[in-house]
């Protein structure tokens, strides 16, 4: 069976795919938080620390593993004004949403060539577009948008490299969104997981001619004029 590996799938957008993607493939979660999926490999690994996931890496190499996918999805969010923002934030914050995927598409590279598989990075909206305090976030995804067109250079033809962007997606169960939250969206509603598991299976049947390039799924808001 081959194998994708997921970075930060305990939770949210990244626990959705993991779940979606098991029966087919075999499935490695890496991730800081444990939390237990049926037929899912847990390797416990604080991202930010470079030590931490090389060591993680090695390990799993040594499973010499058909590594199809690497989905880079793990990344820290932060919301704090610039004047209460910390530099030891900001390292943070690119360590893992940045270095983190960079690392590992270095690292798994050979393998992902081996099985002409498939690199999906997880970028954001927030890349083109901010609001005010989100600057270790927006930058850290900016730097994915850019790191998947170079690494699509680089691992071409063997690799297809490609990221997707989402808008608000609701990854928590008990939010119910409001009349507002919806219509201003112009597809009517906010988000789901499903919505980004759906690109993610896309790209994985990909036969090689999408590379580089980035999925925008924001119900078309990053396309909307708003006049206030």
């Amino acid at each position: 069976m081959k194998t994708v590996i997921i970075t930060g799938a305990s939770n949210g957008i990244g626990r959705a795919i993991a779940k979606s993607l098991r029966k087919k493939y075999h499935i490695i979660n890496i991730d800081i938080v444990e939390k237990s999926i049926k037929n899912v490999d847990f390797y416990k690994c604080d991202l930010s620390i470079k030590s931490d996931l090389i060591k993680t890496i090695e390990k799993i190499k040594e499973k010499n593993l058909k590594i199809f996918a690497l989905i880079n999805n793990a990344a820290i969010f932060s919301h704090k004004s610039l004047d209460e923002q910390e530099i030891e934030d900001w390292e943070k914050i690119i360590a893992t949403n940045l270095s983190a995927p960079y690392i590992l598409s270095k690292e798994f590279a050979s393998f992902l060539k081996n099985s002409k598989g498939h690199i999906i990075n997880l970028s954001s909206t927030r890349a083109l577009m901010s609001e005010s305090g989100t600057e270790a976030y927006s930058a850290s995804k900016g730097g994915i948008s850019s790191l998947t067109h170079a690494l699509s250079i680089s691992l071409a033809p063997f690799v297809k490299v490609n990221s997707i962007s989402p808008g608000w997606i609701n990854t928590d169960k008990k939010y119910i969104s409001t009349k507002q939250d919806d219509t201003q969206h112009p597809s009517g509603r906010v988000g789901t997981t499903s919505d980004i598991v759906d690109v993610v299976k896309f790209l994985l049947k990909n036969r090689g001619f999408i590379t580089g390039a980035n999925f925008v799924v924001d119900g078309g808001m990053s396309k909307k004029m708003i006049y206030v």
